[in-house]
């Protein structure tokens, strides 16, 4: 009694065999390789060729609108700077005088540039046909309404 079986017999020309012949390689892996290599390139190039051309546009339409929405918010972002900028100032000069240290030049330099950066903010509408003036700019007069 065997305990494997009937031997199997190799394939001839009269018997098919008993199926334990070696069957031959499919050649999918081929297209499949072929396709992921495809995809690859085909993302490189959007990447490298497309890309460039298309996110500066996309990028400075979204700027464009955001700076047209906040020219219409520039008296209240302004006054929302002035009361930022005044109270780093309070909390500023209170932290000194409560711990007794002094202040030190870093935060003195950033806080005058962000005063000096909300000053001109405030002042932007004063200053506008000045500023335009001297660089030669010339800005359209509104029609007048009517």
């Amino acid at each position: 009694m065997s305990v494997i079986g009937s031997s199997c017999n190799l394939p001839s020309e009269t018997s098919p065999g008993c199926g334990c012949a070696v069957e031959p390689k499919q050649s999918g892996g081929k297209a499949a390789g072929t396709a992921v290599a495809t995809a690859v390139v085909a993302a490189a190039c959007t990447a490298c060729c497309v890309l460039p051309f298309t996110l500066p546009a996309v990028v400075l339409a979204s700027a464009g609108s955001l700076i047209a929405v906040l020219n219409h918010a520039h008296r209240l972002t302004t006054t929302l700077s002035v009361a930022v900028v005044v109270c780093a100032w309070g909390w500023i000069v209170w932290r000194s005088r409560t711990s007794g240290s002094k202040i030190r030049s870093s935060v003195l330099a950033a806080m005058c540039a962000a005063t000096v950066l909300t000053a001109t903010a405030a002042l932007w509408p004063v200053m506008e046909p000045a500023v335009f003036h001297a660089l030669g700019v010339a800005k359209k007069p509104k029609p007048p309404a009517g």
